[in-house]
């Protein structure tokens, strides 16, 4: 287990001691050694729910990182693949990427690929998805129509995929 060591976990763990004073304040209708317990009991709880809270917050900042990073592996350590998607129409979002491929598997990333200077989309991007899922989109949706265009879907190389 990891130690809590930013502000934030800090900040959880003084709310916490904060809501446990209040709720004491609520039961106990004098200033006694009730009082000071519950605090100090709730401070108590903070501290030992901040690590549990840090390592929650850690695995899903792993999860995100790892749906960012280029990747073979997707959810539950099932083998992925990256497709390389050209001809997309430049309106196109990333919800509207998901969703088409979305049919055919689960899908775990995907980065539609912007020109620097401009920040426009350039028309491609890559899809990140399970590796039977990858192949039935390839299959279904290579040289298909996309809102007006049709799309190019390939599966991507390790040089492509390093932009």
């Amino acid at each position: 287990m990891t130690r809590a060591s930013s502000g934030l976990h800090i900040v959880v763990a003084a709310i916490v001691a904060v809501v446990f004073t209040i709720i004491a304040q609520l039961f106990v209708d004098s200033a006694d050694t009730t009082i000071v317990s519950l605090i100090a009991l709730g401070t108590f709880l903070g501290g030992v729910v901040t690590p549990y809270i840090n390592f929650y917050l850690a695995q899903r900042k792993t999860k995100t990182a790892a749906t960012q990073q280029p990747t073979h592996k997707t959810k539950k350590g099932v083998d992925g693949r990256t497709l390389y998607v050209g001809n997309l129409p430049f309106k196109v979002s990333e919800e509207d990427v998901i969703a088409l491929f979305g049919r055919y598997g689960d899908v775990t990333d995907v980065r539609l690929v912007k020109d620097r200077r401009t920040g426009r989309k350039k028309g491609y991007g890559f899809v990140e998805m399970d590796a039977t899922g990858a192949d039935l989109a390839l299959a279904k949706l290579n040289d298909r129509d996309f809102e007006g265009r049709t799309l190019k879907v390939r599966t991507a190389h390790a040089e492509q995929d390093d932009e």
